[in-house]
């Protein structure tokens, strides 16, 4: 990460936390260096400075090409983000992915494509998993929470962030179909971040010897 990186991140994470309470679980578990496609679920427009804000890496990001206007065109090369033409195939952005993936960096990716209102309606799709066989890259999966209204952050409420155990792609697992299959496992394993790291600290709730005869 640049100096100027590291330095807007910090402040958008002091920011976030004054504003959001925005809360990191798992940020250890992410590889400080080699190939990384983070793949996040997608519920709102600023959803990559979330995953930037939950990842201690520097995150290169796959976004349309009709976003790259101004003003949003210069936050958007800050980011780091490559542009895609969908019309066109990607075939240039898919390139300049793997490249960037061979040389060690860490690759921000949405499963789900688009904005999704809820889990029930979006799908996976195969691309990052392509890209972990084609990168030889391993995947972290993310989940962004919901965004606290005020008078939910005036009660307490907090923006959480769960970062998951990264995923080896089987590399065996070749054509469409085996992409599909290991795409609906990776989504799955992104929205049951909240649920496992709740059952975690409700396990260490329970008093030592509990339940026993």
């Amino acid at each position: 990460m640049t100096r100027r990186y590291i330095l807007f991140r910090r402040f958008m994470l002091f920011m976030g936390g004054v504003i959001f309470g925005f809360t990191v679980h798992g940020a250890e578990r992410v590889p400080r260096d080699g190939a990384l496609i983070v793949a996040s679920n997608h519920h709102r427009f600023f959803d990559p400075v979330f995953v930037c804000m939950a990842v201690p890496r520097r995150v290169q990001w796959m976004a349309k090409k009709e976003l790259f206007v101004p003003p949003l065109r210069c936050f958007l090369h800050f980011l780091g983000s490559i542009p895609v033409d969908r019309d066109g195939g990607g075939r240039s952005a898919l390139r300049a992915a793997i490249s960037y993936l061979k040389e060690g960096w860490a690759l921000g990716i949405f499963p789900e494509g688009t904005r999704q209102k809820d889990r029930e309606s979006g799908e996976a799709k195969s691309g990052a998993i392509m890209l972990a066989v084609r990168g030889d890259a391993r995947i972290v999966p993310v989940f962004i929470g919901k965004v606290p209204s005020l008078r939910e952050r005036l009660r307490g409420g907090k923006l959480h962030a769960y970062v998951g155990e990264p995923i080896t792609i089987d590399n065996t697992r070749r054509g469409k179909a085996a992409y599909r299959a290991s795409a609906d496992e990776v989504l799955e394993e992104i929205y049951a971040l909240p649920r496992n790291a709740r059952n975690v600290r409700e396990a260490r709730d329970i008093p030592e010897g509990a339940g026993r005869s």
